[in-house]
C-alpha cells in the first residue's frame, strides 16, 4: 500500500481527531436516556394538561375497582378514616352562645342529609373514605333563604362538564375566575347538567398541585403493584392446589401406567379391591416394585419465603401512598421504641387528616349551619357566632398507663390543659367540667341531708358518701354532743 508524502519526500501524518465524548441530555444525570432505563415521560404542565377528566376518571374506575376486591387496599383506607375521625368530630363553640349552638348542631346532625341516610359524623367518614378512592367528593347545601339546610352528597364521577372540550374558564367540572377561583360547578343528575354556584357547593380533596381543582386518588401511584400482586397471587394459589392435589409419584422405566397391582400385597390387588386400589391402602403396607420402579413423595415448595416477600413488597405500596405505615395497618408486631415511632408517624397522618377535614368540610358546614339557624329564628344572634374548634377521637397509644401518668403530672404542673387531656382521650372538657360540677353539687346536698337527719358532721357524711382519702377518721361524737 503506497504512503502519501509531501513534495520533499516525508509522509504526511494525519492530525490527531479530538476524542468524542459521550453525550448525555444535560448536566444531571437524571435527564438522560439510553436503552438501559425505561424511557420516562417529561410533561412541565398544568395540572389541567397532564390530570384531563379521562385519566382521572380511569383511575378513578381502577381504585373503586381495588377498594371493592383487595383486603389491604380497603382496609389501609379505613384505617385511616376509623383513627383520624373516630365516631366524627365534634365542634366546640367559642362563643358567648356556645351551648346552645352546641346543642343546636348536635340534633341537626342527625338529620343533615336530604336522603335521610347519613348522619354528619357518617358524612365526615365517607368523605375521607372517598378523598383516598376517589380523589374527592362534593357536598350540595340545599336550602334556600330561611329553609332548613340540609347536606346532598354528590359523587365524584357526577361532578363533570358536559362538553369534554378543554375550557379556559374551567376544567373536568369546575368553572373557575381568572384568578384561579372556583365560581361554579357542574352536577351531572340522569342524563341533564346543572351549575352550581360555589357558594352552595363544597368539594372536599386533597391537592398537592397550585392549581388543581380535582382530587385524584391517593392509591394511584399503587395501581398497577396491586394488580400484579393479585394476579401473583392467583397464579400461586392455582400453583398450591395443583400441588397438594398430587400425593406420590410412580418412576417407571418407559412410564407405561398399569392398575396398581404391583404395589399392593397379597388379597390387595385391583380385582379384590376395584378399579381404584389406592382406596385400600392401610399403614404398615409394603409395596411391591418391579425392577426400574421407585415411589417418590411429591413435594411442594409453594408458596416460598421468598414470595412472600416478594408479595409484601408489592403491598407496601399502598401504606406509603397513603401516608400510614405499613406495620400499622398489617404487622404491629414491633416492641418498644419502633412501635412508638410507628403510632407517633401513623397519629401524624390521621391529625393532617383532621385538619383537612376541618378546614375543608367542618368549619363551612358550621357557619352555614349556624348563620342559617340564627336567620331562621332557632338561634340567639352572637358577635362571634362563627368561631368554633373541633374535638377529634381518643388519641393512640402504645403505653396508656405511662403516659397517663404523665399526663397527671403535666397537668398538676400546669404545663398541659384540661382541655388537651380529655380531648386526646375523645371527650370535651367543659362536658367533663359541667358533669364535675353536677356531681360535687349532688354530693354537698346528699350529705347536709345526712348531716341534718343523723346529727353528724358534714365531714364524716362526705366520707361515707364518697371516701376521697385512704383510711379516713371518723369522728363518731355529734356535733350536738360539743
Amino acid at each position: 500500500m503506497s504512503q502519501i508524502v509531501d513534495h520533499n519526500g516525508r509522509p504526511i501524518v494525519a492530525a490527531p481527531q479530538p476524542r468524542k465524548r459521550a453525550t448525555i441530555n444535560g448536566h444531571y444525570r437524571g435527564t438522560e436516556s439510553n436503552r438501559f432505563r425505561t424511557s420516562l415521560p417529561y410533561i412541565a404542565a398544568d395540572i389541567s394538561q397532564t390530570l384531563n377528566r379521562g385519566t382521572r376518571r380511569r383511575l378513578m374506575a381502577f381504585s373503586r375497582w381495588l377498594y371493592a376486591n383487595h383486603g389491604m387496599v380497603r382496609g389501609a383506607v379505613n384505617d385511616v378514616a376509623r383513627y383520624a375521625l373516630g365516631t366524627g368530630l365534634t365542634p366546640q363553640s367559642q362563643s358567648a352562645e356556645a351551648k346552645a349552638y352546641e346543642d343546636y348542631f348536635a340534633e341537626w346532625s342527625k338529620v343533615c342529609d336530604v336522603a335521610g341516610q347519613f348522619t354528619f359524623a357518617q358524612m365526615q367518614r365517607m368523605a375521607s373514605i372517598r378523598m383516598d378512592v376517589d380523589g374527592d367528593i362534593g357536598f350540595l347545601m340545599i336550602g334556600r333563604q330561611d329553609a332548613f339546610p340540609q347536606l346532598q352528597l354528590i359523587e365524584s364521577h357526577n361532578i363533570a362538564s358536559e362538553s369534554l372540550k378543554y375550557n379556559e374558564a374551567g376544567h373536568d367540572g369546575v368553572m373557575v375566575s381568572p384568578s384561579g377561583k372556583p365560581t361554579a360547578y357542574n352536577v351531572k343528575s340522569g342524563d341533564e347538567f346543572r351549575s352550581i354556584s360555589a357558594n352552595n357547593f363544597i368539594l372536599v380533596y386533597d391537592p398537592d398541585r397550585v392549581a388543581q381543582l380535582r382530587g385524584v386518588s391517593a392509591l394511584t401511584h399503587a395501581i398497577d403493584h396491586i394488580r400484579d400482586a393479585t394476579d401473583i397471587l392467583e397464579f400461586e394459589k392455582v400453583g398450591v392446589k395443583m400441588n397438594s392435589a398430587i400425593g406420590m409419584a410412580i418412576v417407571t422405566q418407559g412410564g407405561i401406567a398399569d392398575d396398581g397391582s404391583s404395589l399392593i400385597e397379597d388379597g390387595y390387588s385391583a380385582a379384590d379391591t376395584g378399579t381404584v386400589a389406592w382406596d385400600t391402602f392401610q399403614p404398615g403396607m409394603v409395596p411391591r416394585l418391579k425392577i426400574g420402579e421407585s415411589i417418590e413423595s411429591f413435594a411442594s415448595n409453594k408458596p416460598s419465603t421468598a414470595f412472600a416477600g416478594f408479595l409484601e413488597y408489592l403491598l407496601r405500596d399502598v401504606a406509603l401512598g397513603l401516608g400510614v405505615p405499613y406495620e400499622f395497618i398489617v404487622e404491629p408486631s414491633k416492641q418498644g421504641t419502633a412501635s412508638r415511632f410507628i403510632l407517633e408517624k401513623a397519629a401524624r397522618r390521621f391529625e393532617e387528616r383532621q385538619a383537612l377535614i376541618t378546614s375543608r368540610f367542618c368549619n363551612r358546614v358550621w357557619g352555614w349551619v349556624i348563620a342559617r339557624g340564627i336567620k331562621r329564628g332557632d338561634l340567639p344572634a352572637s358577635s362571634d357566632w362563627w368561631r368554633v374548634n373541633w374535638q377529634a377521637p381518643k388519641k393512640i397509644t402504645v403505653d396508656l398507663g405511662r403516659e397517663s401518668k404523665a399526663n397527671q403530672d403535666a397537668i398538676k404542673m400546669g404545663l398541659r390543659t384540661m382541655r388537651e387531656d380529655t380531648g386526646e382521650r375523645g371527650h370535651d372538657w367543659q362536658d367533663i367540667r359541667n358533669q364535675v360540677e353536677r356531681e360535687a353539687s349532688d354530693l354537698l346536698e346528699r350529705a347536709k341531708r345526712l348531716s341534718e337527719t343523723y346529727e353528724i358532721k358534714m365531714d364524716t357524711a362526705l366520707h361515707l358518701l364518697s371516701q376521697r382519702t385512704p383510711n379516713p377518721v371518723f369522728d363518731n361524737d355529734s356535733e350536738t354532743d360539743a
